[in-house]
């Protein structure tokens, strides 16, 4: 059940420049019901997202801002009661096939410059080969470090040159060497470590494959040889007391490397100003990779999607054509440290993305991310998956874990089989 929720209703932007764009007063705007992410907070979403749509599309938006936690079941919910609440809706790029298949998402073909898109993102809005869901936000991955653990120990930190990334193995090494029970310093932690995102890239550095192509079965791949040792290996840095075990919340894990006591992090670049605020000396480096293996690293994100019931399409229509402007992108982008999706932005806000974090980032989307897998049973995929994990870091033997998610995943993707 859905105990928490926060509602936010931000008024349309001032008259005089409401007048300057030539848009209708706010007697004229069609309200609609727009579900977001609880994560990005008032100023982001007001600031970011709000006023700029408002500003560029005749609407104004009701938003209703859900926890990441509980956003996946209340969608569920609303969207299962096939009512035209909400109109417009927050989508995790992976689920867009899922929404798709089961009539939650109106095609935007129309409405959308794929040439203007990273293909990879183009890949994750769509199912077959139409596009249901507008990317706004993409996301990645690196090694943040804490610089001043790093000094202290006397090791030199990981270089931010993507072509000079470290191993998984001698990270480790080093992980063991930064890890300091008695003052409560953890040596490594994942900042997602149950969730597919940002642990898949472990079995695919080794050459794994998430899932068969058609995305409709697990065996032999979820639980195929490269999988279970990359999650052995994770395995080990719970076994060993070098990651801190039970930790599922982002906040929890970003609060333990703000206040010094997370040697390393495997974590999203929206940390960034976390860190930044709370003062930790840190630096950044690409996420490592197995010796024996490539580098993998992590893509996708937010985008938005029309309830195909909605009563105001017309509006919905427009909020997407708002949404996928560059202007509009941008002053979001600039409220939250994402990556863009929109290829232009690299050029057009080369100001804001400089520097180690956002060169790592732009290197890794060019030469080694790799999408979630596309599946219309991505949501049952992804819970299944993510409390084996969960299982694996408290203990349980990998292989046979894995071949009871991937069993146990085949039968609920039979479903979509035609």
């Amino acid at each position: 059940m859905i105990t928490r929720r926060d509602v936010l209703k931000i008024g349309t932007a001032t008259a005089a420049t409401l007048a300057c764009a030539g848009l209708p007063s706010a007697q004229e705007r069609t309200e609609l019901r727009v579900i977001s992410l609880a994560n990005w907070d008032e100023r982001v979403t007001s600031e970011g997202l709000v006023k700029p749509i408002e500003a560029a599309a005749p609407v104004r938006l009701q938003v209703e801002r859900i926890p990441f936690n509980q956003l996946m079941q209340a969608l569920e919910v609303r969207l299962g009661a096939r009512g035209p609440d909400p109109d417009v809706y927050i989508v995790d790029g992976p689920l867009t096939a899922s929404y798709a298949l089961r009539g939650h998402l109106l095609a935007l073909d129309d409405l959308i410059d794929k040439k203007a898109i990273a293909p990879s993102a183009v890949a994750a809005c769509s199912y077959k080969g139409k596009q249901y869901s507008a990317p706004l936000a993409n996301t990645a991955t690196v090694l943040f470090y804490n610089a001043a653990l790093f000094e202290k120990a006397g090791i030199e930190p990981p270089s931010p040159d993507p072509t000079k990334r470290w191993t998984w193995e001698h990270t480790k090494e080093v992980a063991k060497a930064l890890a300091d029970a008695s003052s409560g310093v953890w040596g490594l932690a994942w900042d997602q470590s149950e969730r597919p995102y940002e642990m898949l890239p472990l079995g695919q550095s080794l050459g794994g494959v998430a899932l068969s192509e058609d995305g409709l079965t697990a065996s032999g791949y979820m639980d195929s040889d490269e999988f279970v040792r990359a999650w052995t290996f994770m395995q080990s840095f719970y076994n060993e007391n070098l990651s801190p075990k039970g930790l599922f919340d982002i906040p929890v894990v970003w609060e333990l490397f703000s206040t010094g006591k997370l040697a390393m992090m495997i974590g999203l670049t929206a940390g960034r100003d976390t860190f930044v605020k709370a003062g930790v000396p840190f630096g950044v480096a690409p996420a490592p990779y197995f010796e024996s293996g490539k580098p993998v690293s992590t893509t996708g994100g937010w985008t938005f999607g029309v309830n195909p019931r909605t009563e105001k399409r017309e509006a919905s229509e427009a909020f997407i054509r708002a949404l996928m402007e560059p202007a509009v992108q941008e002053q979001f982008l600039r409220s939250r440290p994402y990556p863009p999706f929109l290829t232009a932005l690299w050029t057009r806000m080369s100001d804001y993305y400089s520097g180690d974090m956002w060169r790592i980032v732009e290197y890794d989307y060019a030469n080694t991310a790799v999408a979630r897998p596309s599946t219309p049973g991505y949501r049952e995929y992804e819970e299944i998956l993510r409390l084996a994990l969960r299982d694996i870091q408290t203990g349980a033997d990998p292989k046979s874990t894995l071949t009871a998610a991937a069993r146990k995943t085949d039968r609920e993707l039979r479903k979509y089989r035609s």
